[in-house]
Formats: C-alpha cells, sequence, structure tokens
C-alpha cells in the first residue's frame, strides 16, 4: 500500500491511517479554496469527513487483505456515510444552510459527478439517510460494537467540533435528517415531498461546486501519494522575460519610419496596459479588465505583460505571497500552436509544456505536469504517469494554455475528472482570448459562469480582442487603456518599483488607437449588400471568386480567401489551383513526408525542415540576405496552400509556417482557409476575401491583412463578398441558400439567428461608402452598431443560466460549447511508418494489453475530428480497437489511405470519397 507516504500517516501493517489521510484532505482542500473568513470551517468541516465511512467494520473488511467481506455489497459502501456526518457537524458548527447542503453534496459525490441537486437531496439521499435504511443502520450499529472511540475521533478532527460517536449515532436513528433535507428541496403535497428547486439556498451550484471540486482534488491528490509542494508550489512565467525580450527587439533598428512608428505605439499600448492593470487592482471595483485594441498591435504579449503584473501585485499583496496560475484560453483547438509557440520560444522563455511552468491542456494535447520524480529511478514509472497526469488536468501549474471548452464546460456539471481544475481559478487569473468568438446562444450562460468565477472563485479575468461582444458589454468591467490613461504614476509603488524605459511613450485614449490603425480599407461587394430586403439577390460563383482572387494576387502580394464551410474552401481551392500555372504545395509537403518516411508523433525532422525542404523540391529559393530577391521557377505563376481542421495538428504546423513564410514573400501566394484562421493565427496578407459573416468575423478576418504594415499605411484591402453554394447554377439569380446561410442561419456552429444575414447586410449598407471604406469605419463603428442591433434580437437562450440558478448539474452535463454537431477523432497515418505504428495500436487493443492507451495519448498530432454523421454515411471506416462500432470501448477511428475516407493536402484534408450530407455543412 506505502506510496511513500510519511511514516507517521502509516500502520505497522503499512496501510494509510484513515484519521491521516481525512486530516490531509482536510488540510489540502482548505488551503485550495483559500477561505479566511467562516467558510474555512464548513470546508474543512467536510473535507476531514469525506471518508468517515470507511470507518464502518464492513468497509474496513472489504480492504484489508488478511479478511474478507461477504455481506451486502451496499454496506461496504461510505460515501453516503460521510455525507450525514457532515451534515451533522456542519450542523453543530452553524453553518449556513447553503454550505452546510453544498458540503454534504460534495461529500457524497466527490467519486461522482454532481447531481441535480433538488431531485438527489429529497429523494436517493434522503432515503439512504432514514433511519428506516437497513444499510445505514448495519453499518451504524456496526461502528458501535466494534470502535465508537475511533469514530469519534474521526468526528472531531477538523479541530473545530468536540461531538462524540454517541451524539451523532442517536441523532442519526432519530432520523431528522430528512425532513431537514426535505425542508430545503422539497414541496409538501399530498402525495409525499417533491423535489422542488426552488426550495434550494440561493447559488447551491456554485458553492457545491467549490466545495466539491476542492474535496475531490484533495482526496485524489493524497490518495496517489502527490507531495504537498507539487499540489501548492508550482513554478511560474516571470514577466521580467518579456520585458528583456522587447527592449532587444526596440534596440533592432526598424527598416522603416512607418515599422519605427508602429513598434512604439505597440509598446504604448503594452506600458500603458501595464498601468491600467494598477489602476484596476487599486479600485477593486470590477474583477473583470477589457484590453480592446486594434489588430497588429501586439495583444498576446500586451495581454501576457498585463496578465503577469497583476499575477506578482496579488502575490505581493497576499498572505502567502503565493502566485496563483494564470489561465489563458482560446476559442479553437485548431489555433493554440501559434500561441504555444511563444511560450517556447527559447528566445523567451523556452518553457516545456511537460514540466512545471507551463500546462497546454486541450483535447489533443498530452496534459501532463512532471516534476524531478520522473529521473527518480526510485519512483515507479506508472506512478509518476499517474501524479503528472492528474496535476496537468488539475492545472496545478503557473501558466495555463487551454481553449474555450475546457474552461467553460468544466464549470457546466463537469465529471469528476473535469472538476480538478476548479481550485487553479481560486484568486486566479483567466485571459480570455477573442471572446467574441464564444457561440451566441451560451452569451447569457457566459455572463452567468462569468459572475461563478468571479464572487465565488474571487478569478480575475481579462478578456482581450479587437471587438468587445456584448456579453462584455452588459457586464460590470474595466477598460485597462482607459484606466491606463487616467492613472497617476506619480502616487503608485507598483509604477516606481517597475522598469525603467529610456523612451517616453505618454498614453492616449482607445480611440486614438484604433484612429490611427490605418491598415486596411474595405470593400463591401454587391453581393454582400443583397442581403438586404431592397436588392436583388445575388452571389458570386466559386469560378468567378477564383478569377477574381487570382487577378490579386498575381498583381503582386499574397491573397487570403476565407470560406464559410469546408467544402466551399476546398471548391474555391480545386478552381484556382485548375488554373494553368498555379501549384498546391500540398503535394509536396507529402511528398517530403512520404521521401522520410516522417511518423508524425515522433519525428525528429522539425517543421522548419520540412517547409524549407518543401520550398527547394518546388524550385522556390529563399534571399540570402536582404538585397536577394525570391526566386520562383518561370513555370509558376503561384501558388497556394488550404488550410482548415481536417487536417492533421502536425500538418497545419506545417502550412502555417509555409503560409508565413510566403505571405510577406515576392512569391505569388494564395491561402484558401476557413474562419479557423481568424483568431489567434498571425499571418499576414496584402489582400484578404472574406466570405460574408458577422461584423466581429469579418473585423477579425482584416487582422490577417497587412498587421504590421508590410504594405504601407492603408496598404491592404479586404473585400466583404457572398459566395454562393457550390452547386448553384445560376448565382446572379440564385436557388439555393449560399454557404452563409447555414452557418449564420440555420446554426450549423452556432446558434440560428433568423434574418442573421439581412442585419449584416444592413449595418454594411449603412456605411457612408462601399470602396476604400476606412478601418475605423468597421473594425469600431459598424461593429458597434452590428452588437447593437444583435443585442435587440435576443438570440441567446437562458436555459444555462437556469440550469445553474436551479442547481441542475446533471442537466448542465448535457450542454455542450461545440453546437451543431457530434464529432468523433480519427488517427490519420499517411506515411509507412504510421501505418505500421497503428497496425501495432490495432493489435495492443485486441490483446487488451493496457499499454495501448498510452500510446493512443501520444497520438494526438494526427488526430482530426469529423462528425459523426459523415462517419456514419461511411460505414467503412474502422475503429481503432477494432471492435465493431457500437461495442463500448475506444470510440476513436483509423485511416491508413484506403477505405471510404481520404486524405490530401491539396483539396481540403480528410473527408469522405463520396460527398455526404453532413460534410457540406461543416465549418473551420
Amino acid at each position: 500500500m506505502n506510496r511513500e507516504y510519511p511514516l507517521e500517516q502509516l500502520t505497522d501493517n503499512d496501510a494509510l491511517r484513515l484519521t491521516a489521510h481525512n486530516s490531509v484532505v482536510g488540510t489540502r482542500a482548505t488551503r485550495l479554496v483559500g477561505f479566511t473568513d467562516e467558510r474555512t470551517q464548513w470546508v474543512r468541516g467536510g473535507a476531514s469527513l469525506h471518508d468517515f465511512g470507511k470507518a464502518t467494520p464492513q468497509f474496513q473488511a472489504h480492504v484489508r487483505p488478511d479478511e474478507e467481506y461477504t455481506g451486502p455489497e451496499k454496506e461496504k459502501n461510505h460515501a453516503r456515510l460521510g455525507a450525514l456526518a457532515t451534515w451533522f457537524v456542519l450542523g453543530r458548527l452553524g453553518a449556513p444552510d447553503q454550505d452546510r447542503l453544498a458540503a454534504t453534496l460534495a461529500v457524497a459525490r466527490h467519486h461522482q459527478a454532481l447531481p441535480d441537486a433538488a431531485r438527489y437531496t429529497a429523494e436517493p439521499l434522503a432515503s439512504a439517510l432514514d433511519e428506516s435504511s437497513a444499510v445505514l443502520t448495519a453499518q451504524i450499529d456496526a461502528i458501535d460494537r466494534q470502535w465508537p472511540d475511533a469514530a469519534t475521533e474521526l468526528l472531531q478532527l477538523s479541530g473545530d467540533t468536540d461531538v462524540t460517536w454517541d451524539e451523532f449515532s442517536n441523532w442519526a436513528k432519530s432520523g431528522v435528517v430528512v425532513d431537514e433535507l426535505h425542508e430545503l428541496s422539497a414541496r409538501q403535497e399530498l402525495t409525499g415531498p417533491k423535489p422542488n428547486s426552488a426550495k434550494l439556498p440561493e447559488k447551491l451550484y456554485d458553492r457545491t461546486l467549490h466545495y466539491w471540486a476542492a474535496i475531490t482534488l484533495a482526496d485524489k491528490s493524497h490518495a496517489m501519494a502527490i507531495p504537498e509542494s507539487q499540489v501548492f508550489d508550482f513554478a511560474t512565467l516571470d514577466r521580467e522575460t518579456i520585458e528583456s525580450y522587447i527592449a532587444d527587439l526596440r534596440d533592432d533598428p526598424p527598416s522603416n519610419a512607418l515599422e519605427a512608428a508602429l513598434n512604439d505605439e505597440r509598446e504604448r499600448a503594452r506600458r500603458q496596459t501595464i498601468k491600467g492593470v494598477h489602476e484596476w487592482l487599486n479600485e477593486g471595483e470590477s474583477s473583470i479588465a477589457t484590453l480592446t485594441l486594434p489588430t497588429g498591435l501586439g495583444k498576446t504579449f500586451t495581454g501576457l505583460s498585463a496578465a503577469f503584473e497583476a499575477r506578482d501585485i496579488i502575490a505581493r499583496e497576499s498572505a502567502d505571497e503565493q502566485k496563483r496560475p494564470i489561465i489563458y484560453a482560446l476559442p479553437y483547438t485548431s489555433i493554440i500552436e501559434q500561441t504555444r509557440s511563444i511560450f517556447e520560444d527559447p528566445e523567451l522563455w523556452g518553457a516545456d509544456p511537460l514540466q512545471s511552468a507551463l500546462t497546454v491542456h486541450h483535447y489533443l494535447s498530452e496534459t501532463v505536469v512532471y516534476h524531478d520524480d520522473r529521473q527518480d529511478t526510485d519512483v515507479d514509472a506508472t506512478d509518476t504517469d499517474e501524479r503528472a497526469s492528474l496535476l496537468g488536468e488539475a492545472w496545478r501549474d503557473g501558466t495555463i494554455l487551454t481553449t474555450f471548452v475546457q474552461l467553460f464546460e468544466s464549470l457546466t456539471g463537469p465529471s469528476n475528472r473535469q472538476g480538478l481544475k476548479h481550485p487553479a481559478l481560486d484568486s486566479g487569473l483567466v485571459i480570455l482570448d477573442e471572446p467574441q468568438a464564444l457561440p451566441k446562444d451560451w452569451w447569457d450562460g457566459i455572463t452567468r459562469l462569468l459572475e461563478l468565477l468571479t464572487e465565488e472563485y474571487q478569478t480575475r479575468l481579462i478578456a482581450m480582442t479587437a471587438t468587445q461582444p456584448t456579453l462584455l458589454r452588459d457586464l460590470n468591467t474595466t477598460s485597462l487603456l482607459a484606466s491606463g490613461l487616467e492613472h497617476d504614476t506619480s502616487d503608485c509603488r507598483a509604477c516606481t518599483n517597475g522598469p525603467a524605459y529610456s523612451t517616453e511613450l505618454p498614453p492616449v485614449s482607445k480611440e486614438t488607437y484604433f484612429e490611427e490603425a490605418e491598415r486596411v480599407q474595405y470593400t463591401i461587394d454587391d453581393t454582400a449588400l443583397s442581403h438586404q430586403l431592397s436588392r436583388e439577390t445575388q452571389y458570386i460563383s466559386h469560378d468567378k471568386a477564383a478569377t477574381r482572387v487570382l487577378e490579386e494576387t498575381l498583381a503582386g502580394g499574397s491573397t487570403l480567401a476565407i470560406c464559410n464551410t469546408i467544402e466551399s474552401s476546398s471548391v474555391l481551392t480545386e478552381a484556382i489551383t485548375d488554373v494553368n500555372g498555379v501549384h498546391h504545395l500540398g503535394v509536396d509537403i507529402q511528398s517530403v513526408l512520404d521521401t522520410h518516411n516522417i511518423d508524425a508523433t515522433t519525428t525528429e525532422r522539425s517543421v522548419s525542415e520540412i517547409v524549407h525542404e518543401v520550398l527547394a523540391n518546388v524550385g522556390i529559393r529563399q534571399p540570402v540576405d536582404d538585397d536577394d530577391e525570391w526566386t520562383v521557377p518561370a513555370n509558376l505563376s503561384a501558388v497556394a496552400l488550404t488550410l482548415n481542421s481536417r487536417y492533421r495538428p502536425f500538418d497545419r504546423r506545417i502550412i502555417i509556417e509555409l503560409a508565413d513564410l510566403l505571405s510577406g514573400s515576392d512569391v505569388p501566394f494564395v491561402l484558401l482557409s476557413t474562419q479557423a484562421i481568424e483568431a489567434g493565427v498571425d499571418l499576414s496578407f496584402k489582400t484578404v476575401f472574406r466570405d460574408i459573416a458577422p461584423l466581429d468575423s469579418i473585423v477579425q478576418a482584416a487582422g490577417r491583412c497587412n498587421r504590421s504594415y508590410e504594405w504601407g499605411r492603408n496598404g491592404g484591402r479586404v473585400v466583404v463578398w457572398t459566395l454562393a453554394d457550390p452547386a448553384e447554377e445560376t448565382p446572379d439569380s440564385p436557388s439555393k441558400s449560399p454557404p452563409a446561410h447555414w452557418v449564420y442561419e440555420r446554426g450549423a456552429t452556432d446558434v440560428g439567428i433568423p434574418g442573421h444575414l439581412q442585419l449584416i447586410a444592413t449595418v454594411l449598407g449603412n456605411l457612408n461608402s462601399f470602396e476604400e471604406v476606412a478601418d475605423v469605419e468597421v473594425s469600431h463603428h459598424a461593429v458597434d452598431e452590428y452588437f447593437e442591433t444583435l443585442r435587440q434580437k435576443s438570440i441567446t437562450t437562458e436555459t444555462i443560466r437556469k440550469q445553474i440558478d436551479e442547481a441542475k448539474a446533471g442537466q448542465l452535463a448535457q450542454q455542450s460549447l461545440i453546437g451543431g454537431y457530434e464529432t468523433a477523432d480519427v488517427l490519420v497515418a499517411t506515411t509507412e511508418t504510421e501505418v505500421d505504428k497503428m497496425n501495432r495500436l490495432t493489435e495492443l487493443f485486441n490483446d487488451g494489453n493496457p499499454e495501448a492507451y498510452t500510446k493512443l495519448d501520444t497520438a494526438s498530432s494526427i488526430r482530426v475530428s469529423l462528425p459523426m454523421s459523415t462517419l456514419e454515411e461511411l460505414p467503412g471506416v474502422a475503429r481503432i480497437d477494432g471492435k465493431e462500432r457500437t461495442a463500448d470501448g475506444v470510440q476513436v477511428f483509423r485511416y491508413t489511405g484506403q477505405g471510404t475516407l481520404q486524405y490530401e493536402l491539396d483539396s481540403g484534408g480528410l473527408r469522405g470519397k463520396a460527398d455526404t450530407v453532413s460534410g457540406r455543412f461543416t465549418t473551420f
């Protein structure tokens, strides 16, 4: 049993003492929630009693190796007796109803997910704790006979009470607990008590979630013998590294006056934001700060600087001076890698996501936190891996890079494992990068979850975007730029102790940043305006769109075309690459992977090496120095790439690095993409074509245009149009709805908003002109009008808020931030080495070898998500574990180059060989 516990926690038989475990869990849970008021007693009381039910002789006979338990199965269960003890002790301590019931539910379910509180409390819990319950009576009588004194010791473990076993036993047998529970969870009717959420204490869900998560993590971490230092004392990334890195960048002479001015504006915004943090924390009026900057002004570095400064100030002013985690949340898994590269950059922190300081958590990542015990040969490797996995999923680290799904779904009816991360939110800092990308039908629910975070967990949030959505405008927030403008630095200790700068960059208003950000001009195509009632409907065909994209590209500079669906981007790709002289680099990427038989899960060949070999094979030569130019073979008029979420993560990294090189080069280059590129992907093109979309998405698309004034002030061009259905025969008088309709009105991935395209077109139609429209007119004024108009349509749902307020955790668990369709993962093997490896993985599953699950976790770089409906239409696709689709097991599929799927880097990634209905309307 001994998993390196201190000797004082062990019995003579080397088993963990129940008193020791309960005591440690009480201490850890109390420290995890970080209360400094009377709630400390309530959480410590519940945590110290969480395993009280293991004191029954029945349970002890079950776990002791020299005994054999032969009694009724239910009598060895322990959680509900612990819940009963919690209700009793917290009642004696005078806990309010909210805390008393929250702690009781937390203990009752510390091995499970939380239930719908009213139904569970009024029925199964009340029934189990009734004096007539045979199980409860047998457990109490057994303790009475064998070790009542030991039970008294357990009841008094919290140190806040002197109750005895006899008092508890007599009270439990009286049955009064049932009436007390019904009083808080049920309405009395003629037929008896009926569950009623209206009877529950206010904000019960918030408090129950808080206690449950802390008790669960404290319990699991001690049960796995994870040292307290690894649970609480983790490495952090420092702000000083950013300061040094930016100072070095500013020491490099700019190439021209425009670049120098842009660098000054970026640094001005960063310093002003840091001053805003000082004002924000000093005022204490809001827990949510906003950072609203035009794209291209360095939001990521500015946001990180602000978060690190806030974290350090809060730590200095706290009693324990403990630095709290920073959680950096992004909209999509597909764009998280670029932000991750900032943290891993050796010129910055050079952080290793497998070690303490940085953890990356999304459904494709290996989420672990290893400490020095990874190198300790005395520690069992399996134990080390299990600990690292738990610490990773619990976010016990200094900086966590994750997705909105991981953050918000963990707060809405989480599984037991999902709930482990909640203590990291206690007094923590959360960066929401591009919150406008949150599904609009979740906006009301998100505001309620932000209330839960800021009030219950005392979390502080920084929301940063170029277009702050309505969900934040309706909350009490603090603008970091406005606060930085007003901040009095002369009386600020943080400013005095901060870094000294050689140049003065006085703060300016937020509006000035937008007015000065003259990067792009917009063109609103007639097809984008045709959704207005007063206009004839007309769209542009993919063939005509391809002609316009190529004309723009061949005139000089790079072009990005963003489509609303994967099928639309694939059809546009085909239309462009069918033109003589246009070459798709996807073929060459696959050729390099095949030539070297690369295993994308363990490759020693870097992405940069692959990229340079791809270009060399095509005959494209990069300049050796600043005076050289790119060399392109005479037979190539342009090169193209396609990007969406149907590509393997490994291949996406190659595509993005190629696009980064080519988009600013002399090579005529086209990138065909879905909207996944609009947030967090720092590429820059001379021209961007955007299929009609919400105004905030259009502005995000414009953020990929002339980001750093590579083509001069107002040198970028953004064209908004409406692409026709790929099968439309008469786009000038269409009979089919366009792809935009299925995404924004029928709700392929978000809530469907009737009349949404008309609303967008109306806002665009209110612009003063439709040619050479100034950046600020769209990014600031039109976006404001769009959000205000959207607010009046009441497009969000109150379901999530209602389920939280009624503490219906079971129903909340059914909510998904990823709307529209259910997905399944497919492992995509394209080289011989990968195919062999996948076949061995299937064999391991067939043999029942547990190593298969470990190897599956390391295959994240070749996982692709497909709509489940697509797989249902393609029955030939096999599961990785070799079982039938309906059988229990691993619901992950496999592709090795055969069957009804195909994977092509030059046409859109993974899809069915035959067109599927669901494939037409999926996005990203």
